[in-house]
């Protein structure tokens, strides 16, 4: 019920949870501090253009790729796992760069995403990307649980593009068949191009290219999310007019979408920036940034979500920021974006230029118009590139890598601005997040099943009984109340063919999207 009080309906003679009485509740607690260093030195850094950094397998191993300048001076392109919520973290043995793919100067490896399938493969996409004249794309795929690399492909070949080809083009997404997509350097400057693995798993290492990403003009630090209809949504700088910063839909079915969208006009030659998610509902969100142009003193940071039906929203503050707030920052690459997929909620992170530069986190429920703040991740300063490159993991395929299990974020700290070393920083912001559950989860074992009505019998009426932590995952019928007509609602589900399942968040972890929660002090225990 959603006023706060659980219809307690006690009954003695129901001998079956007599006997079952003595069930108690298992919890699944994740030790894990909220920030962790995951190595410092001359880089540090998944790079400037990346796109995901961290994923997370089916088992809720964590894992993280980024550029790491070893003693021996090479730039290695590492992989570092956490199997406890993120609390310690170690490195695989193998490297995945060699010589010719960037682990020497002059022309190091510079840029890195990564992508997981749902066999809990990595699928890695870096560059050796250094202005004006040099650059090179490359794709390999790593198992963390074999240490098996497959052998490294050169995308800038596939594609014919020259070394003289400048591109920023890095970004690697997973469908729901497992198809693998990547945004591709191509023989002209700044057009990146969309590339789709002819095979699932991209298990003969070939691909097709699907032509320019925008439909003309450039393409360039475009941002690809999968929608829940299996569409490909390209957010992406336009090289026209003032600068645009533009949206384009592949549909695997049909062909590229004709027109592209613009989202958000730019003023200025270094601004083109943004970020791209996508949930379960059917929305896509994305966030941009707007320089300050010679009419307005601001730089704006916008959002808008998408829908088939609607089509792109009216733009949403993010946060602003005054020309004289973010002189000296001298990067626009403050920000990142990722939602919940089984609520639609969305997260944030950025640097907060109007007031002092504090690191911080917002989130947007899927019914309110507005961001809030939620918490402060570090503290304030107006040091140049004191926060930067903030990631946020989670995708909408494969399940097991949803943001609904876990809020990670990395992000690069430099404590002297300009100097190195540079820190590789990751931040278990869950804790701060929205509480999360599985409705029907009464007994937070992670899943919806028959223990779960023995317990939500035991704690209805067997005196002294088991209390649930969250009442709402007991609430399996979504009206309000926590009763017997859940115990019957829970029953058909599963035992009766054809009968509705629970209302979100349901069968993975998240939020009440309705944010009508009876009584859930904390995030489930199944909810890393």
């Amino acid at each position: 019920m959603k006023n706060g009080m659980m219809d307690h309906y006690r009954h003695p003679r129901i001998s079956i949870v007599g006997i079952l009485a003595s069930l108690v509740l298992l919890c699944c607690s994740v030790t894990s501090s909220a920030q962790v260093l995951l190595h410092s030195d001359e880089m540090a850094s998944s790079g400037s253009n990346t796109s995901h950094n961290i994923v997370r397998d089916g088992d809720g191993v964590l894992h993280c790729v980024s550029l790491e300048r070893n003693a021996a001076d090479e730039m290695t392109l590492i992989v570092q796992s956490s199997s406890d919520g993120g609390a310690t973290w170690s490195t695989q043995p193998p490297n995945l760069n060699d010589d010719d793919s960037g682990l020497f100067d002059p022309d190091p490896a510079s840029q890195c995403s990564v992508a997981i399938d749902d066999q809990g493969i990595l699928h890695v996409l870096w560059g050796r990307y250094t202005y004006p004249s040099y650059f090179r794309q490359f794709y390999r795929r790593f198992d963390p649980a074999t240490g098996e690399r497959s052998d490294i492909i050169e995308i800038s070949t596939i594609t014919g593009a020259p070394l003289n080809a400048r591109t920023s083009a890095m970004d690697i997404v997973i469908d729901g068949n497992n198809t693998v997509w990547i945004s591709g350097h191509h023989p002209s400057s700044w057009v990146e191009h969309l590339l789709r693995s002819d095979q699932p798993y991209a298990a003969d290492d070939s691909f097709t290219d699907l032509g320019a990403i925008s439909p003309s003009a450039s393409a360039q630090n475009t941002r690809l999310a999968v929608d829940a209809g299996g569409r490909i949504h390209c957010t992406f700088y336009r090289n026209i007019g003032e600068g645009q910063y533009e949206h384009r839909i592949y549909d695997p079915v049909g062909a590229w979408q004709l027109d592209s969208f613009v989202l958000g006009n730019t003023d200025g030659s270094n601004d083109y920036f943004g970020w791209v998610s996508s949930d379960a509902l059917g929305s896509v969100h994305c966030a941009y940034v707007v320089d300050a142009a010679t009419a307005s003193p601001l730089w704006s940071f916008r959002y808008r979500r998408w829908d088939e039906i609607n089509g792109w929203s009216d733009e949403t503050s993010l946060f602003d920021a005054t020309s004289d707030q973010f002189t000296g920052i001298a990067s626009y690459r403050i920000f990142n974006i990722g939602c919940d997929e089984t609520s639609g909620t969305v997260h944030a992170v950025y640097r907060d230029l109007a007031n002092e530069g504090a690191l911080v986190l917002a989130q947007k429920l899927d019914t309110s118009p507005e961001f809030e703040f939620v918490e402060q991740l570090q503290p304030t300063t107006l040091g140049q590139h004191a926060y930067i490159y903030p990631t946020i993991r989670g995708t909408l395929y494969p399940a097991f890598n949803n943001t609904s299990f876990g809020l990670d974020l990395t992000y690069q700290h430099r404590e002297i601005p300009g100097v190195p070393p540079y820190s590789l920083i990751y931040h278990d912001a869950s804790a701060g997040s929205v509480i999360r559950f599985v409705r029907g989860d009464g007994n937070e074992d992670g899943s919806f099943n028959v223990a779960d009505i023995v317990f939500g019998l035991n704690a209805l009426f067997v005196p002294g009984g088991v209390t649930p932590n969250c009442i709402e995952s007991c609430d399996i019928n979504d009206d309000g109340g926590f009763n017997i007509a859940d115990m019957v609602y829970g029953l058909n589900a599963l035992f009766v063919p054809g009968s509705t399942p629970p209302d979100a968040p349901y069968p993975t972890c998240g939020a009440d999207p309705l944010d009508n929660t009876l009584d859930c002090p904390t995030t489930s225990a199944a909810c890393p």
